[in-house]
């Protein structure tokens, strides 16, 4: 069975250099997964050296150059049934499409959320991203994407095979919970779930809860 994963999560998180690692050996031998964030940066920096010295053209240029070349390898993934693996935010019904196609093709759909404690800390990262030469996120879209990417995942979380919860506000992770097809086998107990997971996503916590009544009965 193909397999697509998906890495997403608050900014700052560590989608791009943390989250890879929980990549399955045989994806991560298949070279770099797709980075729209990255790609986006990278090709609005050569739009600008390429003489279009308006930011706001140059931005919608690279925009319409990472969506093509999505379409493109997405539509490839699924005419070959090979696997796929790709970065991003999902804040909205439509985000969800993509999985949902994958889905119904008949492939195996992996998720890795990686989450911080809140919003403040995830501003701080992307801060301190820039001054590595990272790209800049402003303070609205990284708290739309922190609650949206929660809100969604509370909603869709029963649509991967198996999906990875981890929070990436210390230096040492924590996974928290792994489900498969939506039921939780690993996580830790009701009373160790930070409140970021236990707030914004009350339907895992619910089962987590449950399960933690049903192991001390």
């Amino acid at each position: 069975m193909p397999e697509l994963h998906i890495i997403t999560g608050s900014n700052g998180a560590g989608k791009s250099s943390i989250g890879p690692t929980y990549l399955p050996s045989h994806i991560r031998q298949q070279g770099p997964i797709f980075d729209g964030d990255k790609l986006f940066v990278e090709k609005r920096k050569e739009f600008w050296r390429s003489g279009i010295k308006s930011h706001k053209e140059c931005g919608k240029l690279a925009l319409a150059f990472v969506e093509e070349a999505f379409d493109n390898k997405v539509e490839t993934a699924l005419a070959t049934k090979t696997d796929f693996a790709y970065e991003g935010h999902f804040t909205n019904e439509a985000t969800w499409d993509i999985p949902r196609r994958f889905r119904a093709a008949g492939y195996s759909i992996h998720l890795i959320f990686l989450g911080l404690r809140d919003t403040g800390l995830s501003e701080l990262r992307v801060v301190d991203r820039v001054q590595e030469g990272g790209h800049y996120v402003d303070p609205r879209t990284v708290s739309d994407n922190f609650y949206g990417n929660l809100e969604k995942l509370n909603l869709h979380y029963g649509m991967f095979h198996k999906a990875q919860i981890i929070d990436t506000s210390e230096t040492e992770h924590q996974v928290l919970a792994i489900l498969i097809e939506g039921e939780p086998i690993l996580f830790v107990s009701y009373m160790e779930l930070p409140d970021w997971f236990r707030i914004n996503l009350p339907a895992i916590t619910h089962k987590i809860l449950l399960m933690d009544e049903n192991m001390y009965e």
